[in-house]
């Protein structure tokens, strides 16, 4: 969804969408949309600088990062975004940013991209690591079962080189 500066009136405007699972790609494949995420904002113009706000709500399905069970999250956002055409950007004679500017994106000076909005603040609250419980025990690296569901027979005689001689140290003193 795309906002025309052109069709806002007298720089102002309010914007609501519902994104199907299928219509918004997270470019993410970790992430997947499983239900209608929602976004509603407002948009402002004040010169050649742009000011978009608003809140998103949408449910996400990640991999358990142990188990690879799906995990549904739940996605509540707002954000507040200030955009600048890149002329601006290039006019601007500072060597450095200041902590306020680094929240400032370029856009074409013609429309801001609702999408791209809604695909970056997502992705911002998806956390980088998912459980699916927090004393989930993952699958045996042998034989790939699921160990919070059973337990393999798998013999686990191989050590990590790193714990190698922490083994020859305890052998030697037994």
């Amino acid at each position: 969804m795309r906002l025309e500066l052109e069709n806002l009136e007298d720089g102002k405007g309010s914007f609501a969408h519902t994104y199907r699972p299928d219509e918004l790609d997270l470019m993410d494949e970790r992430v997947k949309l499983n239900q209608p995420a929602s976004v509603t904002g407002r948009i402002r113009t004040s010169g050649s600088e742009v000011r978009v706000s608003g809140k998103i709500d949408a449910r996400v399905e990640v991999e358990c990062d142990r188990c690879l069970k799906a995990v549904e999250l739940p996605v509540k956002a707002q954000f507040g975004l200030q955009y600048i055409t890149e002329q601006e950007y290039e006019s601007s004679d500072k060597a450095e940013l200041s902590p306020e500017e680094m929240g400032v994106s370029i856009f074409d000076g013609v429309a801001i991209d609702v999408d791209e909005i809604v695909r970056e603040q997502i992705l911002l609250e998806v956390p980088d690591r998912t459980l699916c419980r927090e004393d989930c025990k993952g699958i045996c690296s042998t034989c790939g079962i699921d160990l919070n569901t059973a337990t393999c027979n798998c013999q686990s005689s191989e050590i990590d080189p790193r714990w190698a001689a922490l083994k020859k140290f305890q052998n030697g003193s037994s």
